[in-house]
């Protein structure tokens, strides 16, 4: 039975990599479904944030292809995606730590007038009241869980329809980690279709729809959240010794 609903990001056979002659996605392929929150897990190495790199053209895609609602976007530059509403928060150095957190919001909209700027700040600010409490701080002087909130933010300036996150939670405590998903799972319920690649395994498939193993470049695994969850080959191989998903 063939699946009706509408596809808003796909990959097919996807081979990427950062050196030439060395391939880390090795024919990966991928689906998100309108309104989905859909997580990518795996061991390290495995091309999880490679795949969401080449998907926002950061990475070379060498062969396959990546569709934004079927139109091909294989290999366009990230300006160019961000205008065609997708948004991407990478892990590390996601927030200019010497501008106030309005200025950093006001970057991921560079494009708009000032009046859809000044709407648009309100918007994120009713999303995230903390961002609000902040406005004029610095964000080098934010904690670990609201830079990676400003960081998102930012990101949907644009009022993007697609989301892709770089383990967002990666070296937060555990109780920051729990703001992070927590804040995910409120913006997929704006509507924004989000593809968010973790390391706390266990956490990111209890909030996402769908979720993907990947295993040296490729898919290992894919079904429901829940279902991963409790798939004894998925708990055998990656949840029993991950110990970041614990």
């Amino acid at each position: 039975m063939s699946d009706k609903r509408k596809v808003v990001l796909e990959s097919k056979n996807l081979v990427a990599g950062y050196l030439p002659g060395v391939d880390i996605l090795t024919g990966c392929n991928f689906k998100l479904f309108k309104g989905e929150l859909v997580g990518i897990i795996g061991p390290n190495g495995a091309g999880k944030s490679t795949l969401v790199k080449s998907m926002f053209g950061l990475v070379e895609v060498r062969s396959g292809t990546v569709q934004l609602l079927e139109e091909e976007i294989t290999n366009l530059a990230a300006h160019e995606l961000v205008r065609k509403g997708v948004g991407y928060v990478p892990q590390t150095e996601n927030v200019f730590p010497s501008l106030t957190v309005s200025e950093n919001l006001q970057m991921g909209a560079y494009q708009l007038k000032a009046t859809e700027i000044t709407e648009r700040l309100k918007n994120i600010t009713d999303l995230f009241p903390r961002l609000g409490e902040r406005i004029k701080q610095r964000a080098g002087l934010l904690s670990g869980g609201e830079r990676q909130m400003l960081a998102m933010g930012r990101a949907l300036m644009m009022e993007p329809s697609v989301l892709l996150l770089d383990e967002p939670s990666a070296g937060l405590s555990p109780a920051l980690q729990v703001d992070v998903f927590e804040n995910v799972t409120a913006i997929n319920k704006t509507g924004v279709s989000i593809v968010m690649v973790e390391q706390n395994a266990t956490r990111c498939l209890k909030i996402s729809d769908r979720g993907y193993v990947l295993d040296q470049g490729k898919n290992a695994y894919d079904g429901t959240g829940e279902g991963l969850l409790h798939d004894p080959n998925v708990i055998k191989l990656y949840l029993g010794t991950m110990a970041e998903s614990r």
